[in-house]
């Protein structure tokens, strides 16, 4: 069964300004995180508890060949996902927390 995914407005921009930046490095770049994110919030909507719990209920799914992650929790009583930040792995532990008011 698939969750339904939300993606916080935050984790919007995350992806955005992370699809910009990947740009300005090298052409097609930026297409090619965004069809990786694509894809990996594919693969969270049909297992969300396959990431681990890293910070009370809030999950990590590591991003293939971006130091990037998806982070996320999941209501299973509603089926959803809501999907809270897409970081750079140096600068995801302080937001998140921010975020999460941890």
């Amino acid at each position: 069964m698939s969750y339904k995914v939300s993606i916080l407005s935050d984790a919007e921009a995350d992806i955005d300004n992370a699809n910009i930046w990947y740009e300005s490095k090298q052409i097609n770049w930026g297409n090619k995180f965004f069809k990786i994110i694509s894809d990996s919030v594919n693969y969270i909507s049909q297992n969300p508890f396959a990431s681990e719990d890293i910070y009370n209920g809030t999950r990590r799914f590591v991003i293939k060949k971006f130091p990037s992650g998806i982070y996320y929790k999941v209501n299973p009583e509603a089926n959803e996902i809501q999907i809270t930040g897409v970081l750079h792995f140096k600068r995801s532990k302080r937001i998140i927390k921010r975020r999460h008011n941890l």
